[in-house]
């Protein structure tokens, strides 16, 4: 079993996750997930200005927190926010911290900015895979849900979860529930999405802007087995069961000759 946490949440500092993971469940060897840029919001003004290194735990703020959160926590944790390309370029960068370890455990950089990124942020080359209590997982970040290859990408080196991390906003929270139930079903994979959400000061913000939360999990069926609402900060929780994704793997086995 995998006990995932999604932290659905407003951009805001370090002790506001703290704070809202209090309130959670935890687990020991789960999986606590961070939304898009969870600490500077959707794209911060001068964004090279909140550009740090993820490498390792002393190399900036935000990878320091990751460490610390995991150490604290018992659980695997994943944070996103503004990298740097060897180039000098921009990345949209998830980073991944296990306990007990300083060096980045797993790192993926965003594939399709969305619009506003480009010029600014660099794609990066692939998804990657990583294990965790022997699941295999990939990770993307919200633009990327509307490109299904990324996705069978994943599943052909093996994933069996894939993450999502996102900034998405409510005025198309529709196409984020119904591409997130497709790419469940389409490559029989479980889904852990976690939706930024404006609410406390952000409550207010025009609906162009406004972030959408409903986060969820979804199994390889394409059921939604945990939802979080669309306007408040709150912990997603679910425990997955790897069994029965095998199981249904070889019971419907749409993905021969694919994996």
């Amino acid at each position: 079993m995998l006990d995932v946490f999604l932290v659905q949440m407003d951009c805001g500092n370090f002790d506001k996750v703290r704070k809202l993971l209090a309130k959670a469940n935890l687990q020991k060897n789960g999986l606590i997930i961070l939304p898009e840029m969870f600490a500077t919001g959707y794209i911060p003004k001068n964004p090279a200005d909140y550009a740090e290194d993820f490498s390792c735990a002393a190399a900036g703020n935000t990878a320091h927190f990751l460490s610390e959160l995991a150490n604290e926590t018992g659980c695997t944790v994943m944070g996103a926010g503004i990298g740097k390309g060897a180039d000098g370029k921009l990345t949209n960068h998830s980073s991944a911290y296990q306990p007990g370890q300083t060096s980045e455990f797993a790192s993926y950089n965003k594939v399709h900015p969305f619009f506003p990124e480009l010029g600014e942020f660099e794609s990066g080359a692939d998804v990657s895979l990583f294990e965790i209590n022997e699941w295999n997982v990939s990770s993307v970040i919200c633009y990327d849900l509307r490109f299904p290859e990324l996705f069978r990408s994943a599943v052909k080196k093996g994933a069996q979860l894939i993450t999502v991390q996102a900034a998405w906003p409510k005025v198309r929270i529709e196409h984020w529930e119904t591409l997130l139930k497709a790419r469940a079903i389409e490559n029989q994979v479980y889904i852990a999405a976690v939706n930024a959400v404006s609410a406390g000061e952000n409550s207010n913000v025009d609906e162009k802007n406004r972030l959408g939360g409903t986060s969820m999990i979804i199994t390889p069926q394409g059921e939604v087995i945990s939802r979080g609402s669309c306007n408040c900060e709150e912990v997603v929780h679910n425990s997955l069961d790897i069994s029965s994704l095998i199981s249904y793997r070889k019971a419907f086995p749409v993905l021969n000759g694919i994996v």
